[in-house]
């Protein structure tokens, strides 16, 4: 685990959330099981930094979380009402 970051023992997405905003995301967290989602506020960045994305990844576990996913946001063509994403072998 990276210098500085410290293992709670209780799983908190409120403390998790507030612990990605001190890293300059702005996101929400939603929680399940031990699984940690990360929803950016609209037109955030910053997971797509290697850097950063690994601290993330970091707190997630610190905070009792065994995986981190982050939900991208759509950027639906011009037209497209599909509420699905297209997926080879779909």
């Amino acid at each position: 685990m990276a210098e500085g970051i410290r293992r709670v023992t209780i799983r908190s997405c409120e403390e998790l959330e507030r612990a990605l905003r001190g890293l300059g995301l702005r996101c929400r967290v939603e929680t399940y099981d031990a699984l940690a989602l990360a929803v950016p506020e609209e037109g955030e960045g910053g997971f797509e930094q290697e850097d950063i994305r690994q601290r993330a990844i970091e707190l997630a576990r610190a905070h009792g979380f065994s995986h981190l996913a982050v939900e991208l946001q759509s950027q639906e063509a011009e037209g497209d009402t599909s509420d699905r994403a297209t997926f080879s072998g779909d």
